[in-house]
């Protein structure tokens, strides 16, 4: 019997091919009394059958599905591969899942550890009261806001970008996780294109508005860093950062897109607590 291995020319294979099977083809009409057929005919016949390449497959999948785009497939399918081997395993999705997810609380109380840490040594306090003492203070001075512009500015803006861009940004998080990423969010945009976006926008606002939160406390001369807001305050950003991280470098790793899915939705129920405390700070005095 005659062995095939696949060479660098594509009109080789097919030829190989082709004298393969008429050699096979001949020595069945022999058996059977009938004149074997020509090999150019079957040569010729295997030359004229189109070759379907990756790229062509890849496009007739996106047109069968309605214009649906490649790379949400192939996440579907990468993701199908995934919970097969976790299956053949013994371990299973919904296993891996609860190991996730228990991965995802650890590193939120790890982070909450590590802030209350830092927050109970005071080794900030100083150099940040001084500096917002330098820059951010004669500025809103300068400014003069009324009363409760300073008590409540901080709790308004941060609660505005919480829910517009954290929620927002969420729930387009769990629509890429669907398989729906490559339809159309608010904007035009697509929905894997603006959930980064909206996620550092967050990211961002909050460390900016975090240091007004530190101004207005040093204006109403309460005492800096000394409540479980910021506790909260320094565990989320630090979260959020480590966050991006995952998401970067997520891209065909099955088991890292569902620890940045718990992890997100962990780290957004901490923002929310986050806000409760802060409210619950801005009421008591």
């Amino acid at each position: 019997s005659a062995s095939f291995a696949p060479s660098s020319n594509e009109d080789e294979d097919i030829s190989r091919a082709g004298s393969m099977i008429s050699v096979s083809v001949a020595r069945l009409a022999t058996r059977c009394g009938a004149p074997p057929p020509p090999h150019s005919c079957l040569a010729g016949g295997l030359r004229s059958l189109p070759v379907r390449r990756p790229a062509a497959l890849r496009q007739s999948v996106h047109q069968a599905r309605g214009g649906e785009d490649v790379e949400d497939v192939e996440a579907r399918r990468r993701r199908r591969r995934w919970m097969k081997t976790s299956a053949s395993t013994g371990e299973g999705p919904s296993s891996d899942a609860s190991d996730t997810a228990k991965t995802a609380a650890a590193i939120v109380g790890g982070s909450l550890l590590a802030s209350a840490g830092l927050v109970g040594s005071h080794v900030l306090v100083e150099p940040l009261t001084a500096y917002f003492n330098a820059i951010g203070v004669p500025v809103i001075e300068f400014l003069h806001p009324p009363e409760w512009v300073l008590h409540w500015f901080h709790a308004i803006n941060m609660g505005i970008v919480l829910a517009a861009m954290g929620g927002y940004g969420a729930y387009l998080g769990y629509q890429i996780r669907g398989g729906k990423g490559s339809t159309e969010a608010f904007g035009g945009e697509l929905v894997r294109e603006l959930h980064p976006k909206l996620m550092l926008g967050m990211t961002f606002f909050f460390f900016l508005g975090g240091q007004g939160g530190l101004v207005f406390t040093i204006m109403e001369h309460r005492p800096l860093l000394e409540s479980p807001h910021a506790i909260s305050a320094l565990s989320g950003l630090g979260l959020l950062g480590l966050q991006g991280v995952i998401g970067a470098t997520m891209k065909g790793k099955p088991g890292a897109r569902t620890l940045h899915t718990y992890l997100g939705s962990s780290i957004m129920a901490l923002l929310v607590a986050h806000a409760g405390l802060g409210i619950a700070n801005g009421l008591s005095f």
